[in-house]
């Protein structure tokens, strides 16, 4: 388990990080291990040629980060952190190496690949990391910034200072300052839980004694949409995390079901019983408006919106077996996407809005695929994995946070979009139904 520089309690059982034996190399053999890596000139040019997608990673450099005096210990904690983050990106290949002790030469032949210094440094109230990344091509500093921060807040000062590399290098702001809800079972009862992007944090949201389901967050990050049977009825309730409290939203007669927010915040669209069968709706945020999308006898559900917020992805039985359909945000132009499959389900529209993440079942058990969002080019990325399911998008794109039971119990994993680099985000009790927040605010 990663330290805990939050204050907040660590889920028992919960995996952490355990940062692996520093690597080290002198200047010239680092470089030799830039080679074998392989070049990165191919890749996608957004700054220096560091990719953003894809299997292929960019090699990084990663220094010990020098202390000023009082400042080791914190600068090994936040050296861990550091690596933790660059490798759960699913942008680099990273390996430790001492500090530079002379001038960076530039070589060609390495643009692409990537050198981080850090120095902490102890000041009144407590420390400054100043951070700064190399091209090893040009040898030039790419990116440089300093770091205020209190004596409890290395773990939120490294996650910040790696999505800012990441942004700079690539563009796309990283995932490390994010969130992610889940349902945690213990016996009977289900409660809503939070963590850090990578499982480490865990804190436990609801104490109802109840179920809690399918938590979703609000595009500001500070309140998630949820079913809970806490009175009996599955309803929609809203939690407030800024004030630690659940309030109902949807308590209409039947189920409410599987909540989804739209990218502008102003609706909640979700699955309702009001007329005998499960139907798509959109509930204005502040609860007062209820516009219904679809009108069949069968089963819709497990609305999800587009980026832009003119559509809604969706599963239904209406052909006979659950499959993804997508309509306008107004309920218009509802038409079939999955053409491959005899069941498919919980569909997640990424945040670019050019693919789709879903769960299918082949032979009794689901596996994650992920298909244009035109419904085509489908593509299994889990198999031979026990049953695999919810899967959902991180903020950048490049993740996808699913469920499985690869191990036995259901446990939270993550994964990179091709379905490369799996690793699991829990431990101890089942858990499951996690949602990936977006970046603060």
């Amino acid at each position: 388990m990663g330290s805990n520089t939050n204050n907040r309690r660590t889920i028992p059982g919960f995996r952490g990080f355990h940062p692996s034996r520093a690597l080290r190399l002198t200047a010239a053999a680092a470089l030799a291990l830039v080679a074998l890596f392989g070049r990165a000139d191919a890749q996608t040019d957004v700054k220096i040629g560091v990719t953003a997608l894809g299997t292929v990673k960019s090699p990084m450099l990663l220094a010990e980060f020098r202390a000023g005096e009082g400042a080791g210990g914190v600068a090994r904690d936040a050296h861990a952190v550091a690596r933790h983050d660059f490798d759960f990106s699913g942008v680099f290949a990273v390996a430790d190496v001492v500090p530079l002790d002379k001038k960076l030469e530039p070589d060609p032949g390495l643009s692409g690949a990537v050198r981080v210094e850090g120095l902490m440094e102890a000041v009144d109230g407590g420390y400054r990391f100043t951070g700064e990344v190399f091209d090893l091509g040009t040898a030039e500093s790419v990116f440089r910034r300093a770091y205020p921060f209190p004596r409890d807040g290395a773990r939120a000062m490294i996650h910040r200072f790696a999505d800012d590399v990441l942004q700079a290098l690539t563009g796309e702001r990283g995932i490390c300052e994010t969130k992610i809800a889940f349902v945690r079972q213990n016996g009977r009862v289900k409660e809503l839980w939070v963590s850090d992007y990578d499982g480490v944090n865990g804190y436990q949201l609801t104490h109802d004694r109840s179920l809690a389901l399918s938590p979703a967050w609000a595009p500001w990050g500070s309140e998630l949409a949820f079913t809970t049977f806490k009175r009996g009825n599955p309803d929609i309730y809203l939690f407030d995390l800024k004030r630690g409290a659940s309030y109902p939203f949807s308590t209409r007669p039947g189920p409410n079901i599987a909540p989804s927010y739209s990218p502008d915040g102003k609706w909640v669209s979700c699955a309702l019983y009001r007329d005998g069968n499960s139907e798509i709706y959109l509930v204005s945020r502040d609860a007062q408006t209820l516009r219904r999308l679809t009108r069949n006898p069968r089963i819709d559900s497990s609305p999800s919106f587009s980026p832009t917020g003119r559509e809604i992805v969706f599963s239904s039985d209406r052909s006979g077996s659950p499959q993804i359909y997508v309509m306008d945000a107004e309920g218009l132009n509802q038409r079939l996407l999955t053409l491959e499959g005899k069941y498919n389900d919980s569909p997640r529209w990424s945040p670019k809005g050019d693919k789709i993440v879903y769960a299918a079942r082949h032979d009794g058990i689901f596996d994650v695929v992920v298909m244009d969002a035109t419904g085509q080019n489908p593509v299994q990325v889990t198999s031979n994995a026990g049953h695999n399911e919810n899967p959902q998008w991180s903020a950048d794109g490049r993740k996808i946070i699913f469920s499985s039971t690869r191990t036995g119990r259901k446990q939270i994993y993550m994964m990179n979009v091709d379905g490369t680099d799996v690793v699991p985000l829990t431990d101890g009790d089942e858990s499951f139904n996690p949602a990936a927040g977006p970046r603060p605010r």
